[in-house]
C-alpha cells in the first residue's frame, strides 16, 4: 500500500480568528464568540469579502493575541451566521480546510493576518485494505458507544455515522466532541496521516469510555448511600408524624437528641456497633414501657463517659520529688519507691518514642520489679507508714492494635509494676496516691470501697435489676473526665 503526501503550494492571506481552549477542524460547525476588537474587525473583513477567516488556537490563554502565542497550523472557516449581541458577534463558522500559517502580520488597529499555505491530509488509503476497514469500524463502533453513553439518541447517532464515509473526516469529527486538553486537540490537528489520526482518535475514545465507566461506579456507589440515608429520613420523618398524633413526640424529639450526641462521640468500633443496636432497640420500644428509660438511661451514661479524652503523662522527677516531699514528711522509703517507679515510666516513655521496643520497655519493668522490705515492713508493723509491693500482671501480648501511640504506651506501662499501698487507715496511702497524680499531670479520683458487699458495686449491675447503675469505676471516669484517671 502506498501513500504520498500532497500540499497546496498556493500562498494566501486571511484575516485571523484566535480562538482561546477551542481548537476548529475541518467539516465541522461552530459557535463562536468575537468580543476582543481584533477578532471583531477580522470578522468584519471577511462578511465585507469572501467570509473565510483562518481560525487558530492560542497556546497561552491571553485576551490580547499575540503572533507569539498563537498555533502555526489552523483551519479556514467559512462564516455561516452572525449575530449582533451586547458586547461582540455571534458567529457560526464551518471548517473547510487545513492551513498552515507562514507570517503573521498586524492590519489595522488590533487585527491580525496571516498568511498561509494550504494543507492536505495524506492521500486516502485503499478502502479495500482490511487493517485500515477494521479499523474504520471499530472507530465507529466504539464512537456510536459513547455517543450512546453521553445520552445521545440512537437515530441522530446513526445518522451523523452514516453521513460521514470518509474514515479521515469521521476522525476529525470524532476528535472535536471528545474532551481534550487543547494542546492534544491541536496536536491531532496538525496530525495529516489519516491512519495515524484514525488510530490517535480511537486511543482517546476508549480512554474517555474508561473514564465514564470509572464516574459511573462513583456515582452509583454515591447514589446508593444516599438512597439509603434519604430512605432513613423519609421513615424517621414519616414516624415522627405518627408519634406526634401519638402524642409521643417530646420523648422522641430526646431520643433524636441522644442520638446526634452519641454520632459525635470518637467511638471505637465494637462500642458503635453495641450502641447502634441500643437505638434501635431504643426506637422500637414504645416511651411508657420501663425497657425505655433502661436503654435510654444506658445511653445516657455512654455519652457521659470521657471517649477520646486523656490526659498526657508529665513525667518530671525532680518536680515529681518536691511534690512528695511538699505533700508528705518523712517517709522516704515509699517516696524512693515512687520515684524509681516513676523513673521506670520515663524510661518506658522514652523508649517507645525512640524505636517501640517493646521488649525494652519490659525489661526496664523487670529492672524495677523488686520489691520494697525492712524498714517498710517495720513501719507497717508500726503504722508509721503504708507499706509498697507490686503484685505481677500476666504478659499475654494481647491487645496491642492500638492505634494511639500515647494509650499504646499506657498498654504498655500497666504491664509493668503496680504499686499497691497497705496499711492501717491514717498512714497516707490516699495521700500518696493523690501526690502521684498530681506529680505526673493526671486527673485523680479517689473509690472508697468502705461498705462494699458486692463486687456489683465495683464492676456496675446488670440493667435487668430495678435501678441498675455502673459502677464505681465507671462512675469514677465521668466524674474525672479523663479516660486514665
Amino acid at each position: 500500500m502506498t501513500r504520498r503526501r500532497t500540499t497546496m503550494s498556493r500562498r494566501f492571506s486571511l484575516p485571523v480568528l484566535p480562538l482561546r481552549e477551542t481548537v476548529v477542524y475541518p467539516g465541522v460547525a461552530v459557535p463562536i464568540s468575537a468580543g476582543r476588537p481584533g477578532t471583531v474587525e477580522a470578522v468584519q473583513e471577511a462578511m465585507d469579502g469572501d467570509r473565510l477567516l483562518f481560525a487558530v488556537a492560542q497556546h497561552e490563554n491571553q485576551d490580547e493575541p499575540d503572533p507569539q502565542i498563537l498555533y502555526a497550523v489552523g483551519t479556514v472557516v467559512r462564516i455561516i451566521q452572525t449575530h449582533r449581541a451586547r458586547g461582540g458577534i455571534q458567529l457560526l463558522v464551518q471548517g473547510e480546510s487545513r492551513a498552515r500559517a507562514v507570517q503573521y502580520s498586524r492590519y489595522g488597529d488590533a487585527m491580525l493576518r496571516a498568511t498561509l499555505v494550504g494543507l492536505e491530509r495524506f492521500c486516502p488509503v485503499d478502502k479495500r485494505d482490511p487493517e485500515f476497514k477494521a479499523l474504520d469500524s471499530e472507530l465507529r463502533e466504539r464512537a456510536a458507544e459513547l455517543g450512546t453513553r453521553r445520552g445521545q439518541s440512537a437515530e441522530a447517532l446513526n445518522q451523523v455515522i452514516q453521513g460521514v464515509d470518509e474514515p479521515g473526516a469521521f476522525a476529525d469529527l470524532v476528535v472535536f466532541y471528545l474532551e481534550l486538553p487543547t494542546a492534544e486537540k491541536q496536536r491531532l490537528l496538525e496530525m495529516l496521516d489519516d491512519e495515524e489520526r484514525m488510530k490517535a482518535a480511537l486511543v482517546a475514545v476508549e480512554r474517555e469510555l474508561v473514564r465514564i465507566d470509572a464516574q459511573e461506579d462513583i456515582q452509583a456507589k454515591v447514589q446508593e448511600e444516599l438512597g439509603e440515608r434519604q430512605r432513613e429520613m423519609l421513615l424517621r420523618e414519616q414516624m415522627k408524624q405518627i408519634r406526634k398524633e401519638l402524642g409521643e413526640e417530646g420523648d422522641r424529639e430526646d431520643a433524636d437528641e441522644l442520638r446526634e450526641r452519641i454520632e459525635a462521640l470518637p467511638l471505637t468500633e465494637t462500642a458503635r456497633k453495641e450502641v447502634e443496636r441500643e437505638l434501635r432497640r431504643l426506637d422500637r420500644t414504645a416511651p411508657q414501657s420501663a425497657e425505655y428509660q433502661v436503654i435510654r438511661t444506658y445511653l445516657e451514661w455512654i455519652t457521659e463517659l470521657p471517649w477520646g479524652e486523656r490526659t498526657d503523662d508529665k513525667i518530671d522527677l525532680q518536680r515529681a520529688d518536691e511534690i512528695l516531699e511538699e505533700d508528705h514528711y518523712g517517709l522516704e522509703d515509699v517516696k524512693d519507691r515512687v520515684l524509681e517507679f516513676l523513673a521506670v515510666r520515663k524510661l518506658q516513655q522514652e523508649r517507645f518514642e525512640e524505636d517501640g521496643d517493646e521488649g525494652a520497655d519490659e525489661e526496664a519493668a523487670e529492672a524495677a520489679g523488686t520489691s520494697v522490705g525492712g524498714d517498710d515492713a517495720e513501719a507497717h508493723e508500726t503504722g508509721e507508714a503504708p507499706a509498697v509491693a507490686e503484685p505481677s500482671v500476666d504478659d499475654t501480648g494481647e491487645g496491642e492494635a492500638e492505634q494511639d501511640p500515647l494509650a499504646r504506651l499506657d498498654e504498655i506501662g500497666g504491664k509493668g509494676p503496680i504499686l499497691l499501698f497497705a496499711g492501717p487507715p491514717g498512714v497516707g496511702k490516699t495521700s500518696i496516691a493523690r501526690s502521684i497524680a498530681r506529680s505526673v499531670g493526671r486527673k485523680y479520683v479517689r473509690i472508697s470501697l468502705g461498705g462494699a458487699r458486692d463486687e456489683a458495686d465495683i464492676r456496675g449491675h446488670r440493667r435487668t435489676y430495678v435501678g441498675a447503675m455502673p459502677g464505681r469505676i465507671i462512675q469514677g471516669m465521668k466524674e474525672a473526665g479523663s479516660k486514665n484517671p
